[in-house]
């Protein structure tokens, strides 16, 4: 399948069918969820195919699969979800459920390809994104494309024995335009 958006590593491409076996058992898989709002249900191969076609008709959501150019590995997911195209803002949630890949930058990477494709062919403004505070990764690979702390929603999280903070982080157009000059400047 042609990829819709390209990094040095990594291609997104809409999900197809044969991915939803791999993609509904990232989220049974504790280790994957353990530091996200997934997880505490089971989640099945059915119900994942209906959310896949609930998507392909959403008009304020788009969901992509994140692969390896180099084997086609089915890595993730990457997401920009409740669009509002009146005032221009969406948030954007990640999900690096092949372990293989973890801690080598792939969130880093799909991040930078989705926060762009947003900005200059979806046209927003702004994009949000949360993460539990102790998620120290997810929150570098948003820090890392320009993403700022807006906020702390304390204790939003059961998490073992106790709650986590979740931490808010936004990114404006034109503070991203100025991060990316920064960074190749």
């Amino acid at each position: 399948m042609t990829p819709l958006l390209e990094s040095e590593r990594i291609q997104l491409r809409p999900f197809v069918k044969e991915d939803v076996s791999t993609w509904f058992q990232w989220f049974n898989d504790h280790e994957v969820t353990q530091q996200m709002n997934k997880g505490a249900l089971p989640n099945t191969e059915l119900a994942q195919e209906q959310f896949l076609e609930a998507l392909a008709k959403s008009k304020n959501d788009i969901q992509l699969a994140i692969t390896s150019k180099k084997d086609h590995d089915l890595i993730g997911a990457i997401g920009i979800h409740k669009i509002d195209w009146v005032h221009r803002h969406a948030d954007i949630s990640i999900i690096i459920g092949n372990k293989k890949y973890w801690g080598q930058g792939v969130a880093t990477e799909a991040i930078g390809a989705m926060v762009r494709h947003a900005f200059t062919k979806l046209n927003l403004h702004k994009l949000t994104a949360g993460t539990w505070a102790n998620n120290t990764g997810s929150r570098r690979a948003f820090e890392k494309n320009g993403f700022s702390l807006e906020g702390t929603l304390k204790h939003q999280f059961f998490f073992q024995e106790g709650y986590v903070d979740q931490i808010c982080l936004g990114l404006l157009e034109e503070d991203w335009r100025r991060h990316k000059e920064t960074k190749h400047g």
